[in-house]
Order: C-alpha cells, then structure tokens, then sequence
C-alpha cells in the first residue's frame, strides 16, 4: 500500500493569495517508519534533548513563533535537511504530488480546495495504475490529509470522486475514505508540509530555493511530470515545472537536479 500524506498552502479566501496548493508526499508503506525516523534525527542534531518541535515550513522559513529566537542560517539548515531527508528515500516508494490552483472570480475558496483535491487524488491513483500495468505491481492507496479546515469536506469530496470518478475518469485504487491527522504529531505530515509551501513559494513568490530540491522526486514518466500539475487561470502559454513539459528545462528553477 503507498499512503498519500497532503497538506495545504496559501489561503483560498485571501485575495492577496494567487495560488491555492494542495500537496504532499506519497510513501510504500514500509518507507513511513524510515522517513519519520530520518526526520526525528534533524531535531536531534539541531535541538538535541528538546521536546518534540513541529517543522512547519513556513513558520522556519520566516522566523514565527519559536523560531523566532533561532538564526537565520540555522533555520535554512533545517529546511535543507528536511529536503534531504525526503530525497534520500528510496526513489521507487517516495514519490511527491502538488496541485497549484491559481484562483479567479470562480475558482476560489472551497472551489478551488476541491479542484485541488480532485486533482491530487486522480494523479496519485494513475501512479498506481501505472504500476499495475507497467509492473505487475498490484498496490492501493490511503489518503492522510493534514487536519484543517475542510475535514469533512474533503471526506466527501473523496468519497464522491471514488464512488462517481474525477472529470478525466473512475478512481479504482484507493482503499478507503481519506484519514486526517494533526500535522504537529506527525513527522510525515511535516514532510508533505514542506513540500507543499515550497510548492506555493515557487508559484506565488516565484522563489525556487526550497522547490529546486524536491523537483526531481515528483511523479514522473515519458518525459512528462504527472505529480505536478499548474491550474491556469488563463490559456496564456506557460513554462513553469509542470506546464513545460518535454521542451526542456523551466527558466523558473534555473536548471536543476535530476533524478533517475
């Protein structure tokens, strides 16, 4: 079984939020105890014989609440190990997902959450599709969201995408209705916190520093990035990660690691 963990970032309802962005990290069930452990030694090494700290991206990043009293260099130490951390999972079970909605007049708060939502869980079920028919590689999928202000909506939305299918067609390889956990009790949660505020750095502030990293490790095959996926406003041709595709490397990140 792979078990999708998926956070949020940006507000829905904020005008002064482009984006909206769901995203997260998928693991092989037996990858969760490994990575959850890796990310116990980061406290460890920077707060040893510490209460348990929750690693919120944004919080590190700009210095709110108890990072506050932390340095600078410090605090983009950690936010490089966390990026370590999920990269140095074994490739074949660790794969990302993120769904970048850029809101308008009519996708915008819940609707832009469910799109969203329907997206992820359509991309994390054609990976597992693939699988099966590329591999032989029979395998279902579990969907832990960060617990937050659409619990129950999103248990509905979920439900209703398995049991009716997504606008591109049936779900058929999860196993249940979706789960929800606090974030600051679980270090996987943390992960996929990361990950979906480097995807919102990227796409709202246009600031690749955390992305660059996590790039590679997005679902990916025949020169196409399928984890990734840029909800545009507009038709306007666009050459981000997820939009460029096989033309080549996107002027957004610079250049950047690859991953076979």
């Amino acid at each position: 079984m792979y078990l999708l963990y998926l956070d949020e970032s940006g507000n829905e309802n904020d005008p002064n939020d482009r984006y909206f962005v769901l995203a997260g990290v998928a693991l092989f069930e037996r990858q969760t105890f490994f990575l959850t452990r890796d990310i116990e030694a980061i406290q460890e090494k920077h707060f040893p014989n510490h209460q348990p700290i929750p690693f919120h991206a944004s919080e590190i990043r700009s210095g709110r609440k108890m990072w506050r009293q932390v340095e600078p260099e410090k605090r983009a130490q950690v936010l490089d190990d966390l990026s370590s951390a999920i990269m140095l999972s074994p490739a074949r079970g660790r794969i990302l997902f993120a769904a970048a909605v850029e809101k308008t007049r009519d996708l915008y708060g819940e609707n832009a959450v469910a799109r969203a939502t329907e997206e992820v869980c359509k991309r994390f079920d054609l990976l597992l599709q693939r699988r099966f028919q590329r591999d032989d590689d029979r395998q279902r999928g579990l969907i832990i969201f960060s617990q937050g202000r659409f619990d129950a909506r999103a248990k509905i939305w979920v439900k209703d995408f398995h049991r009716r299918g997504t606008q591109w067609g049936a779900i058929n390889n999860l196993a249940d209705i979706p789960y929800f956990a606090p974030m600051h009790e679980s270090r996987l949660l943390q992960a996929a916190d990361l990950v979906s505020h480097a995807t919102w750095l990227l796409y709202e502030r246009r600031d690749p520093r955390l992305f660059h990293t996590l790039l590679p490790a997005f679902d990916a095959a025949d020169g196409n990035i399928h984890g990734l996926v840029h909800v545009r406003a507009t038709e306007a041709v666009c050459d981000c990660p997820a939009c460029i595709g096989p033309r080549g490397p996107s002027p957004w990140l610079g250049g950047g690691p690859t991953e076979s």
